[in-house]
């Protein structure tokens, strides 16, 4: 499953100066269903104005979240007992980075900021939201803290 929007810049001409690798993506008998996020004014949510939920009911959504690739999108995992997760894949490759508004060179600075801002408001909603960068090395142990559903999380 990927964007609309991701398709549309695979599509395109030096596709690769956006951060898609064409090679890593267009197998043969590999198929993508495309979505495009829809308008919602889901107050657990905000700041993001679209999404797209996977399951309809609240536990797997998809937000919009460009910046690394203009249609990149994030996964909010809500669970029941267990703090909430958000895989925000190339986004950033630390946390910490995230949290204090430093966006990685690759992608478009301006969006990725815009990008990073709406997740760090995201928290407001969520205090104990685990943000899992896909090559953070942190990541994993914040996943494994987040499986323990009786233990006070920290916001990192």
């Amino acid at each position: 499953m990927t964007s609309h929007a991701e398709r549309r810049t695979l599509d395109r001409p030096f596709a690769e100066t956006n951060g898609l690798l064409r090679n890593h993506i267009l197998h043969p008998g590999l198929h993508w269903e495309l979505l495009t996020p829809q308008p919602t004014d889901d107050p657990s949510l905000a700041p993001f104005t679209a999404a797209h939920d996977l399951f309809d009911d609240g536990s797997l959504i998809l937000l919009p979240t460009p910046g690394h690739t203009p249609g990149s999108l994030s996964l909010l995992v809500r669970r029941p007992g267990f703090p909430p997760l958000l895989l925000v894949g190339d986004l950033t490759f630390d946390v910490h980075l995230m949290e204090n508004e430093h966006v990685p060179g690759l992608g478009r600075r301006h969006t990725s900021l815009t990008t990073t801002r709406r997740i760090n408001a995201l928290r407001q909603t969520y205090p104990d939201l685990v943000v899992l960068p896909a090559h953070d090395p942190g990541a994993a142990d914040r996943l494994a803290a987040a499986e323990q559903p009786d233990r006070p999380q920290r916001r990192i």
